[in-house]
């Protein structure tokens, strides 16, 4: 089957009833606001150069995905595998909402390859907000990582308060590169609240001037507020780490003149770097692990006088 606009009937069939009708449409458009103001399938309009298709999607009549459609078909930005993807995509729609099982056999029918399938049903999902089951088809080993900043990005803004198995799963097992520094922080954000361990060690995969932010920002994720043995265990686990010299400065100029200095633990935790390695001196300081620890776990520091 060829794709091109004369074939709307043989690939969407009948559509009674239409499938984008009002509820639906208005439950794309609050998942839209939800995935910071755009929605997967128009990320993929505009890398396509489909921007005006955009402004179709929801069809909210059977024209409008009729026009929607003809844009698709009648672009000479995109690749013919491209454009049927998005078509794809279309179809996963009507199948979802009107319990038939059309999209598969027309990507047979356009020859759409099995990769390109893959990734579109990822995206979908992403756009339904089911992300444990986009991540089935977006780790596929058969893809290239695409949009990665964008997934990572809601991955992490959605996560389940103090889970952040799914952006992680992602992140460890495609490795891609992030390229935005606020999708990198958030991304670190994520690993520094899940393994203080792993975390350090990716700040330390990066070039010196990330490398000390992320540093910086690992010391703050970790003596932020948590309550109780979390906190205690994760102070722990920072001054515990083997920091070379430019880190053990990082951690010092944090918590005595930087962002860390505000934080009620500060003190506490400089001491306990120094009684980790050795440095506290009898006498000057006074203080022990049981003792500071029981300050982390109430959250108020002040267990070392200035």
């Amino acid at each position: 089957m060829r794709l091109d606009s004369a074939q709307y009937g043989r690939i969407f069939g009948s559509l009674d009833p239409f499938p984008y009708n009002r509820a639906f449409v208005q439950q794309i458009e609050a998942t839209r606001r939800g995935l910071d103001g755009s929605l997967f399938i128009e990320r993929v309009l505009k890398a396509l150069n489909l921007s005006n298709a955009t402004n179709l999607y929801p069809p909210r009549n059977e024209a409008a995905l009729r026009k929607l459609f003809e844009h698709i078909c009648d672009s000479t930005n995109a690749t013919i595998h491209h454009k049927a993807s998005v078509v794809f995509y279309l179809l996963l729609d009507v199948d979802d909402r009107n319990g038939v099982d059309r999209a598969q056999y027309i990507a047979e029918q356009l020859n759409i390859p099995e990769n390109y399938k893959i990734f579109m049903q990822g995206l979908w999902y992403m756009d339904n907000q089911t992300f444990d089951v986009a991540l089935q088809y977006l780790t596929h080993p058969s893809l290239q990582p695409d949009f990665v900043d964008d997934i990572v990005s809601v991955l992490v803004r959605h996560a389940p308060e103090g889970d952040y198995s799914l952006p992680l799963a992602y992140y460890q097992t495609v490795q891609p590169l992030v390229q935005s520094p606020s999708t990198l922080e958030l991304l670190f954000r994520a690993l520094a609240r899940s393994s203080i361990v792993d975390a350090f060690q990716f700040s330390r995969s990066h070039a010196d001037f990330m490398r000390r932010q992320l540093f910086q920002r690992l010391v703050l994720t970790a003596l932020e507020p948590a309550g109780g043995d979390e906190s205690a265990e994760r102070a722990l686990a920072l001054i515990s780490l083997p920091f070379d010299t430019n880190e053990e400065r990082w951690f010092k100029e944090c918590l005595e003149g930087g962002e860390g200095k505000r934080l009620a633990v500060a003190k506490d935790a400089l001491l306990m770097r120094k009684i980790a390695t050795n440095q506290a001196t009898l006498g000057s300081e006074t203080g022990t692990w049981a003792v500071v620890l029981e300050g982390f776990k109430a959250g108020s520091g002040g267990r070392i006088q200035a």
